[in-house]
Parts: C-alpha cells; sequence; structure tokens
C-alpha cells in the first residue's frame, strides 16, 4: 500500500507539473536579463529581443545591467540565482576567457552555468584614430615595427575580444603595441577619437558610423568576410593574414539548476525573438549573423572558445589577474 500511495503522489507532482505532457514552462513573475555591460553591443542585443520575448511569454522582461570585472559581476549574480528560468545572463566573449584570465572566480562555467542558445555573432573591425599615417594594414605594420614599442592599442577591457584579437594580431605580424584597457567600449571609443590611443579591434557596430565620417580609419576585418557596410574594407586574409578569424559572440544562459526542459523552452522562445522580422532587420543594420542555436551546439562553441583563446593568451605570456 505505501508503494502505491509513493506512486500516486509521483504521479500526481508530474500531473501538476508545468512541464508534464509536453506543455511550454511560462515565468510567473518578471524575467531579468542580466547584461554584463552598460551599452555597446551586448546591450543592444539584449533589449532587442526583450519586446518579442514579453509577447511570447505574457511577463515583463527587464534588462539589468551589471558592468564590471570583464562580466563576471553578471555572471556570478546569475550562476548563484535560482534555477526557475526568471533570470538569466546576457554573455559573451569574456565570460569564456575569464576562466583562465581572472582569478578567484566566484563561479564555475561549465557547473554553475547552462548555455540556452548562441544569438549572434560578428565581425570585428581593427581601426585607427584619423591622425595614424596609415591607409592598410601593411602600412601599420611597418609603422608598428618603427615606432619601436611606441603605438598603442586600447581594448573594452582585459582578456575581452577586443583585447586578445589584437594580441592574436601582434603574434601574427611580429609587432609590439602597448595595451591599455578600458571598462567598456564607450571610454575605449572616446579615448580612440580623441587621439589618447592609435588603434584597436572593435565590434563592427561600434565603428561603423566613425568610419564612414572620416573620424576612424578601417584598416581590415577580423573575420573571413567583408562587411555590406563597409564593403572597401578587406578581410584580414585579403589584407596578408591567412587563416585569421576572430569574431565577437553573445549568447544567453541560465542557472545550472535550471531544469533542461525549461532551458529547451527558453531556447525556442530566443530563437522565435531573434528570427523575428523586426529583430532580424535590426541584427542586420548593426552586422550581426543571428545564430540562434540549441543549447548543446552552443555548449560545444564554448569549448572551443576557451580552446582557442587559451592558446592565444598563453602565446601573449598573459597571466591570470
Amino acid at each position: 500500500m505505501r508503494q502505491i500511495f509513493t506512486l500516486i503522489c509521483v504521479a500526481s507532482a508530474a500531473l501538476a507539473s508545468p512541464l508534464a505532457f509536453g506543455q511550454s514552462w511560462t515565468p510567473s513573475k518578471p524575467v531579468r536579463i542580466v547584461v554584463p555591460a552598460s551599452g555597446g553591443t551586448v546591450d543592444l542585443v539584449a533589449r532587442a529581443v526583450i519586446p518579442a520575448l514579453q509577447q511570447a511569454l505574457g511577463q515583463p522582461v527587464i534588462a539589468d545591467a551589471k558592468p564590471g570585472a570583464s562580466g563576471n559581476i553578471a555572471a556570478t549574480l546569475v550562476a548563484k540565482s535560482p534555477g526557475d528560468g526568471h533570470t538569466i545572463l546576457t554573455g559573451f566573449n569574456p565570460l569564456v576567457i575569464s576562466t583562465f584570465l581572472s582569478k578567484n572566480l566566484q563561479y564555475d562555467l561549465q557547473k554553475d552555468l547552462k548555455p540556452i542558445t548562441l544569438g549572434v555573432t560578428s565581425e570585428q573591425v581593427l581601426v585607427v584614430n584619423s591622425e595614424v599615417p596609415v591607409s592598410t594594414l601593411a602600412e601599420f605594420v611597418a609603422l608598428a615595427k618603427k615606432s619601436d614599442g611606441n603605438m598603442n592599442f586600447g581594448s573594452i577591457g582585459t582578456g575581452s575580444a577586443s583585447h586578445l584579437t589584437m594580441e592574436l594580431f601582434k603574434s601574427r605580424a611580429g609587432v609590439e603595441i602597448k595595451h591599455i584597457p578600458y571598462k567598456g567600449a564607450a571610454p575605449a571609443m572616446t579615448d580612440l577619437l580623441g587621439k589618447v590611443t592609435h588603434a584597436g579591434v572593435f565590434a563592427a557596430a561600434n565603428v561603423i558610423p566613425y568610419v564612414k565620417d572620416g573620424r576612424l580609419k578601417a584598416l581590415a576585418v577580423t573575420g573571413s568576410k567583408r562587411l555590406k557596410a563597409l564593403p572597401n574594407v578587406p578581410s584580414m586574409a585579403e589584407a596578408g593574414f591567412p587563416n585569421f578569424s576572430a569574431t565577437i559572440w553573445i549568447g544567453f544562459l541560465a542557472p545550472a539548476s535550471t531544469p533542461d526542459p525549461v532551458v529547451r523552452d527558453m531556447q525556442q522562445q530566443f530563437a522565435r525573438a531573434l528570427m523575428s522580422p523586426g529583430v532580424q532587420k535590426n541584427m542586420e543594420a548593426n552586422e550581426f549573423d543571428v545564430v540562434a542555436n540549441s543549447p548543446e551546439e552552443f555548449a560545444k562553441f564554448l569549448k572551443r572558445e576557451a580552446e582557442t583563446w587559451g592558446r592565444v593568451a598563453k602565446q601573449a605570456g598573459l597571466v591570470a589577474e
């Protein structure tokens, strides 16, 4: 009798569950998307999906900016949140890079966060301020070699894609350019435009307006293809650096305790939002490619990213700080 009673209780719980018999999970309160930056491309993508998500979920969806520490503040907050589907992390390149460049992380990427979907990817652009006397990547390399270490570049932060992509370029080109890290894209762009720094590698959306108005000069795209918005700017391969590819990515993750069925439902909701006409148009205008892949595919992607940038950091002599 006790076994029968137990089976009845289990069955009743399953029937009461919102995920029973293929039913979709829906939030019971506002959903918070934690963004590891104030402004910039990560914030842009997070906010772009919110209207479609709100309509689909029937609950308010809030973008909550928690900038700082290369995204670790935001990641720690989400990693320690309940896995009930109401707190989601907007992840980007430093999420992976921090695993080998940041000491005393308060979370483990593999154990404390669960991939939902890789939202978008985008090329980066190597740019210089308008007073740097070069027009091509070859001229930039020649100038850097002549400057004997007196040139500098700004990045959006230590360990960011903006930083490590330039480190990869330095290694391939055999040049020494001093790194000046900033806390985000906005201050890094301000100093580049103000000619405090000479160069930098940034997401396409951050530099296209300034390239078009002449305040910056674009020397190369870091991916395998040219940008529609900058058709005259060559790829790294075209500029003399074959097999050079370094894109930025933005995806969404949940606390590791989030049940797999909830994660799958969340992936479907994010995919629909990303594929909606309005978001697609927004992403295309900012030179983003929508991916919206499965949690399993995103997990494999994160593993490959860790392997790739771990090698770059080691070659550059970077150590955890």
